[in-house]
């Protein structure tokens, strides 16, 4: 992750009430760097609340030239810049699903998803009640997904609960119970390193990583439902993700070989 998405998750975590040492833990950081980008959220704050006026605007232009007068004097400090602002910075949405022994093809998102989106392009397209149905046998199985407006609309609920059983009602926001965070966590890992120079080698690069996620990774992930759902019943509903790396080895030590990767 970049700085901007390590600041948007760590204050998406600190508003959903995760402590400054379980934000650190879930984003395999520093809790002094949780701690330093919560303040510089609190002082731009400040900053951004202020009435701007000539003053501000000549401190502006004063920083932006001592910039390029420091760019001047120090070519590699230019060449850093200039690499930096070359970099792909396309993001790319992405769907899959996972279960015991099984993993959908990833479907690649070209625009915002709405019902018909999630249903057609998604759901279908992924074939994963198929593919489910083969893996456990119809009405064998449970479906989880977050609680997205698409997901749970009325026409999608209505589709799903006609062909499977549909986990619900489900929170928008369920990390903790939800595996395929951290797969999606193992899979950012993995591309930490990727420089693709357009969307479609960046696609490429998802689907190699996707393809090369192991079984023992996924099963690791999916068995450790019954884990989680013990010790969130134990902390009567708040977030375990600390609790549940200490608690569980075999999911710490899936957890660390991650620096691996």
């Amino acid at each position: 992750m970049n700085n901007q998405e390590i600041r948007i998750n760590i204050l998406s975590l600190r508003n959903s009430g995760y402590s400054l040492r379980q934000i650190a833990i879930h984003l395999d950081i520093n809790v002094s760097k949780v701690r330093y980008w919560l303040r510089k959220w609190e002082d731009e704050k400040r900053i951004t609340n202020k009435k701007t006026g000539p003053k501000n605007n000549k401190i502006t232009q004063e920083l932006k030239n001592f910039v390029e007068q420091e760019t001047k004097k120090n070519r590699s400090m230019s060449n850093s810049v200039w690499d930096e602002r070359k970099k792909f910075g396309k993001k790319v949405m992405i769907w899959g699903g996972i279960g015991y022994r099984l993993q959908t093809d990833l479907i690649i998102i070209g625009s915002s998803v709405d019902t018909e989106t999630y249903i057609h392009d998604i759901i279908r397209k992924s074939k994963i009640i198929k593919k489910a149905n083969e893996q456990y046998g119809e009405w064998g199985w449970i479906f989880q997904q977050d609680g997205a407006r698409p997901h749970t609309s009325k026409k999608s609920m209505d589709y799903l609960q006609y062909r499977c059983n549909v986990l619900s009602p489900w929170p928008p926001n369920s990390h903790d119970l939800n595996p395929i965070e951290n797969l999606w966590s193992i899979m950012d890992k993995r591309l930490k390193n990727v420089q693709p120079s357009n969307e479609e080698e960046l696609i490429l690069e998802i689907i190699r990583v996707w393809e090369g996620i192991t079984w023992e990774i996924i099963e690791n992930l999916v068995t450790s439902m019954t884990k989680r759902i013990d010790l969130v019943i134990d902390h009567e509903g708040q977030s375990i993700n600390g609790f549940f790396l200490i608690y569980s080895p075999k999911i710490k030590k899936l957890f660390c070989s991650l620096q691996n990767f």
